[in-house]
């Protein structure tokens, strides 16, 4: 009889495993630097990418950064893909057509939100789900008005709402702020004001709905000690400070053990975050962020070989030397578990 009680509880364990496996979500986020295509796209500042531009961007470079791009999104996830995908610095439809394309080379079929931004380049922000994690109920841009941001075009928050299974609704909301090439402090005010907004729209969500488990995801190009992430978004790095309308940050954690998105100057720090809002933090919620699961995915063929730049993330261009890499961002990610 004991064989039978071994094989028995061997069987309930790998029953229970695969129950958790498939309860689970992976969401993730990527900024894909400069995933372009090769066609001139009109009002849109896209040159350098063009074949007779300074990066002599071609059919051939174009295909390597749609085959480096999809081998690191099916990696992520213990290598089945991340379940929902925020991405930034994509320039139009084709691009993401093309890289779902690719994807399903792999048995990943993924759905697109993608809007035509007003960027001045032509980066938008998208997002890639699998089709069968969750149905895609809506989804909206939310422009920035360039009026307090020094009159740019910049980017606007993409924002999709899923049903997933037991009828739980999942609002994702995509970002990418103003960037710092001007410098930190003088581009400072622009990132403030786009966080205004993006809280703006996070509390009227709430409000309507304040059981909604709502991510906050994107390339902020601020860290998560700066004011419109721990001020203005109220972007807690503990659990128990977080209040109806706040945010839990886990990248707080991760950065206090060295870890990054990012290198600056020889120094690891997260411009990629994840923002949770209370309801994915309560026990009673059928969907729960799974705790400490938020982490960047990172692997030696990411990584720059050579030693001056040893460890970086292996981007597509250093300078205008073509490297044939993947992007200057590593991805993140986290897990939720649905109840």
């Amino acid at each position: 009889m004991k064989i039978y009680h071994i094989i028995l509880i061997n069987l309930l364990f790998c029953f229970q495993i695969g129950a958790q496996t498939k309860n689970k979500l992976c969401v993730a986020f990527y900024n894909q630097e400069n995933l372009f295509d090769t066609i001139d796209t009109p009002g849109k500042i896209d040159e350098e990418f063009l074949p007779q531009g300074t990066y002599k961007w071609n059919t051939e470079k174009y295909q390597n950064k749609m085959a480096n791009m999809s081998k690191v999104i099916l990696a992520i996830n213990n290598g089945n893909g991340p379940d929902f995908l925020g991405m930034c610095e994509v320039e139009n439809e084709i691009v993401l057509k093309d890289l779902t394309k690719e994807l399903k080379k792999n048995k990943q079929d993924y759905g697109i939100v993608w809007f035509d931004s007003p960027d001045e380049r032509g980066i938008d922000n998208a997002l890639l789900y699998k089709k069968n994690a969750g149905k895609l109920v809506k989804s909206n841009l939310y422009i920035i008005d360039t009026a307090g941001i020094g009159g740019d075009n910049t980017r606007g928050i993409v924002m999709a709402e899923f049903t997933l299974k037991n009828n739980i609704k999942l609002i994702l909301l995509v970002n990418h702020w103003p960037s710092r090439r001007e410098g930190e402090k003088e581009s400072e005010y622009k990132r403030i004001y786009v966080a205004q907004r993006a809280k703006q729209i996070c509390d009227s969500i709430q409000k309507k709905d304040p059981n909604v488990a709502l991510i906050m995801m994107g390339d902020f190009n601020d860290y998560p000690n700066n004011e419109s992430i721990s001020k203005i978004m109220q972007a807690k790095a503990a659990t128990t400070e977080v209040g109806a309308f706040d945010f839990y940050n886990p990248m707080n954690d991760l950065l206090a053990k060295g870890m990054g998105s990012y290198k600056h100057k020889g120094e690891w720090n997260f411009l990629d975050q994840f923002l949770l809002n209370k309801s994915l933090l309560n026990s009673n919620s059928k969907l729960q962020y799974v705790v400490n699961s938020a982490s960047t995915f990172k692997e030696e063929w990411m990584l720059e070989t050579e030693e001056k730049y040893k460890g970086n993330p292996k981007r597509t261009f250093g300078g205008k030397k073509y490297l044939n890499g993947y992007s200057d961002h590593l991805p993140v990610y986290l897990y939720l578990n649905i109840k």
